[in-house]
């Protein structure tokens, strides 16, 4: 049935053309399906080899050089990539320069210092050179903290921003405690000076006192005073153990918490050579220590002071480096006189 059908509607078409007329049945509709372009990854070596000729043909058909246009092409799309890419730079270094580093609420808002007393906030960021105003992106962590250990006074630093809607600067300072002052009258450094003068840490390094960092915390001590001579160099080795100091240090460590009524606190200590260093007592007693078996030493000179008391008097000096028959020399203008007693009526 359908074969005849179709023969019939074909027949009534034509007898409609042949007469000048227009078909009363008309065409089927043509398909029209969207086609994508094939890439170039896609195509044929011999596609791309016909697309280039041709291109070439159409060119030179223009009067133009081929290998020109081509250079031209690359050039220009060189140029536009590297002026995309410096324009993005440009902007963003722009917006970081003149709004992001601009912005208040960027800047230091916080400051968390862990220290064990010497450093407060305030002196922390004197050191290293920075204010509260600072952005917090505009600090280098790491440049901070190499400038706090480059402090002959600090012995260690570390330095960490915590980036949040609370900007926090993290800054740990392991500071140097002092123990002693250094004299040194050749080089023109005093005990007690504030401003010119210098200290001394239990470990024998000497680094230069600051009057806002040391000096609340000296005042409330009663330090004793260490006397070099004047190094070969003509000045002295900050932020660096010094041999010399290493015994006279131990011993102050060794004295610091055993002051007793036998065994006074020290006042100075004077180094008149390489095997034996002086201390002078609030009692004013000269003892000689050498720089080997100091808490044997210690022993020897609490024994001999309180033998002293016992038979009331005063040991002016005494040299603790030999074993035995170990010299005293005592104060004869001392005069123990014992208390009074009270006179019952």
């Amino acid at each position: 049935i359908m074969p005849s059908l179709v023969g019939s509607e074909m027949c009534i078409r034509d007898r409609y053309l042949t007469e000048g007329g227009e078909s009363p049945l008309p065409h089927p509709p043509m398909s029209h399906k969207a086609t994508t372009p094939v890439p170039r990854s896609a195509k044929r070596p011999e596609m791309l080899l016909l697309e280039r000729e041709a291109r070439k043909e159409t060119i030179e058909r223009k009067g133009k050089n081929y290998r020109f246009w081509l250079f031209r092409r690359k050039l220009y799309h060189i140029v536009t990539v590297y002026a995309l890419i410096f324009g993005l730079i440009g902007a963003i270094v722009f917006l970081w320069k003149d709004y992001i580093l601009k912005y208040d609420w960027l800047s230091i808002d916080t400051v968390t210092l862990k220290s064990n007393g010497i450093f407060n906030s305030e002196q922390a960021f004197s050191v290293m050179g920075i204010g509260p105003q600072d952005n917090i992106f505009s600090i280098d962590a790491a440049e901070l903290e190499q400038r706090l250990k480059k402090c002959p006074a600090i012995r260690r630093a570390s330095v960490k921003r915590q980036i949040s809607s609370n900007p926090t600067l993290l800054v740990d300072i392991d500071a140097r405690i002092p123990v002693a002052w250094i004299d040194c009258p050749e080089l023109g450094i005093h005990p007690g000076d504030a401003t010119y003068g210098a200290l001394a840490d239990k470990e024998g390094v000497i680094f230069p006192c600051m009057e806002q960092v040391h000096m609340p915390y000296i005042r409330e001590k009663r330090m004793p005073s260490v006397t070099l001579r004047p190094p070969s160099s003509g000045k002295l080795s900050y932020g660096v153990s010094i041999r010399e100091l290493e015994a006279p240090m131990k011993l102050i460590e060794l004295l610091s918490g055993t002051v007793t009524e036998y065994l006074p606190s020290i006042v100075s200590i004077t180094t008149p050579n390489d095997w034996s260093f002086c201390v002078r007592f609030t009692n004013d007693c000269q003892a000689t220590f050498s720089h080997y078996g100091l808490e044997h030493q210690v022993e020897k000179l609490s024994r001999a002071l309180r033998h002293a008391r016992h038979t009331h008097r005063k040991i002016s000096s005494i040299n603790l480096i030999p074993e035995h028959n170990i010299p005293v020399i005592f104060d004869d203008s001392y005069e123990d006189i014992p208390l009074a007693e009270p006179i019952e009526e």
